[in-house]
């Protein structure tokens, strides 16, 4: 086999191997960066595990959904109020290697109703009718009122039942 031909082969071989190396790079990184939307409930959490180690988590908007990072592969995901926001992870060359919508739904069995005022968020357990409920998250003022109406409740119902003895 002449010289040329043996040039030929291994410049083809080089081309070839490039190609698979770009073509598994790009699949692993696609695979990280559109994968589907991480959805959670409100006031529950769920685990998020990595295929590559975070160094950096940034959420776009905290009060819709809470990241705590349990290791450098596993987050945790808490839903605080319904909405969409995204998470953005970096590794330790401040790369980026995820970016995902996150969705934050109430459950219907919950009936958990969230009202944003402004900045203030009040939670309410709506049935029939709709009470007030203490949620992380809420507004401190309307937190006070609801805990003292709880607390109120509960003397209430205690005179009532020793009076009732």
């Amino acid at each position: 086999m002449p010289f040329s031909n043996i040039r030929r082969l291994f410049v083809m071989e080089r081309i070839v191997i490039s190609a698979l190396f770009s073509i598994l790079t790009l699949t692993a990184f696609t695979s990280s960066t559109s994968a589907e939307t991480i959805k959670v409930l409100v006031d529950e959490a769920k685990l998020v595990k990595l295929n590559r180690p975070a160094n950096e988590v940034i959420i776009g908007n905290p009060s819709i959904a809470d990241v705590a990072v349990l290791s450098k592969n596993v987050l945790v995901f808490t839903g605080k109020s319904a909405g969409h926001t995204n998470v953005i992870l970096l590794d330790e060359n401040n790369r980026q290697i995820l970016n995902r919508k996150v969705h934050v739904s109430t459950s219907n069995e919950s009936g958990m109703v969230v009202l944003q005022l402004g900045s203030s968020r009040r939670s309410y357990h709506c049935g029939t009718i709709c009470n007030s409920r203490l949620a992380f998250g809420d507004d401190p003022a309307y937190t006070t009122g609801v805990k003292q109406n709880q607390e109120d409740k509960l003397k209430y119902l205690s005179t009532a039942s020793k009076a009732g003895r």
